[in-house]
């Protein structure tokens, strides 16, 4: 088997003329609970390799599981490679990463693969992971110290990351998740004004926006109500003012149902909510299978798509997207790390590639790790 991963990748004279900055991007995928419907959405993922043509996207978990997956959903033909490292992954057929171990490998841990995957994350053997979803709850049974996968993949690195929710065209971040009544005091200037300043940055490099708009919302303890709080709206007030004389579009405090209501939420690149709820507020009509969170602010990228109950074509559709918007991050990225070696050596980047003054369309969203 690892014969056929070494050939099916070209062999020694593809390799030979490929430039070694082309070097496929890995995507790393985890399977969430493990359960039947999480491998039966992957199978559907790995039916079609013909959208991976510059990644190679690969899975942590069971070959046998996602075997048994594929012929359920009618995909008879799908054989994985196994592999015992990430190192072993090459070429472009369907790979799975099972550490060799005792016992049944499909009966693995979940929280034992997730801290593979971290593994491999911080020692830069995998540029990007895509996590199906899991519930907390059950993870912490065993393991009590777990609090959710952007936490776990968030601790692997210094620096101060933090979530967002990227919904069709709206990228969206939270500050806070405590009780209300207790959350002006926990929303410094301090706090807000960084908050706004990794959002900016984030917007520039992994979305290739120039000069991103931000909107940022009131704090109004009745979300049922508009009316901002006087003293919320003198804390916010200042920050937006200094950093917009400082150079960053960013705007309000707004009104959360009534910006949400308007038209004017598409003038913006995005959104920075003071409380989970008025996020939720926004997405709370929209298809889930548009939504996907992203932990920004990391020198790796990892993004978790929103599957939706047993429906099958739907998530399928939701880690499809997740996975693409994983590459054009990467692209984005590599672009602008060419654009800061050398600002006007634009001939040194590679084709296909959109100028970082091209805003992206593609759709973020977002929340504090918490």
């Amino acid at each position: 088997m690892h014969k056929d991963a070494v050939r099916m990748d070209g062999g020694a004279g593809m390799k030979s003329q490929r430039p070694e900055r082309e070097e496929r991007l890995r995507i790393g995928i985890t399977p969430g609970e493990g359960l039947d419907f999480d491998y039966e959405v992957l199978a559907r993922l790995f039916a079609d390799t013909s959208a991976f043509e510059t990644a190679l996207p690969f899975v942590y978990g069971s070959a046998r599981k996602l075997v048994d997956a594929a012929r359920r959903v009618g995909l008879n033909e799908a054989s994985p490679i196994v592999q015992r490292s990430i190192l072993d992954v090459k070429g472009k057929r369907l790979q799975m990463v099972e550490p060799e171990r005792s016992g049944d490998a499909s009966q693995r841990d979940i929280y034992a693969i997730l801290q593979e995957v971290v593994s491999d994350l911080k020692g830069g053997h995998l540029r990007a992971l895509v996590s199906l979803p899991l519930v907390e709850s059950n993870v912490r049974q065993a393991h009590p110290e777990f609090k959710n996968q952007a936490v776990a993949v968030a601790s692997a690195f210094p620096g101060n990351p933090f979530r967002m929710l990227l919904c069709g065209n709206l990228r969206l971040s939270f500050l806070t998740t405590v009780r209300r009544e207790d959350s002006e005091t926990y929303l410094s200037n301090q706090r807000i004004e960084q908050r706004i300043r990794d959002l900016y940055q984030t917007l520039q490099m992994d979305f290739s926006i120039s000069t991103p708009r931000i909107a940022v919302l009131g704090m109004n303890k009745d979300l049922q109500s508009d009316r901002i709080t006087l003293p919320g709206t003198q804390r916010i007030m200042p920050v937006v003012n200094n950093l917009f004389e400082n150079g960053i579009p960013v705007f309000g405090p707004f009104p959360a149902r009534a910006f949400f209501a308007s038209q004017d939420i598409k003038a913006f690149d995005a959104v920075l909510c003071m409380y989970k709820e008025q996020m939720e507020m926004c997405i709370e009509n929209r298809p889930r299978e548009d939504m996907c969170y992203f932990t920004a602010s990391l020198p790796v990228i990892h993004l978790e798509p929103m599957l939706i109950g047993n429906d099958l074509d739907v998530s399928f559709r939701a880690l499809f997207r997740a996975v693409c918007l994983a590459m054009d991050m990467d692209a984005a990225r590599q672009q602008n790390r060419l654009l800061a070696e050398n600002p006007l050596g634009y001939s040194v980047m590679r084709p296909g590639r959109r100028d970082s003054k091209e805003e992206d369309s593609s759709e973020k969203v977002p929340g504090d790790i918490q």
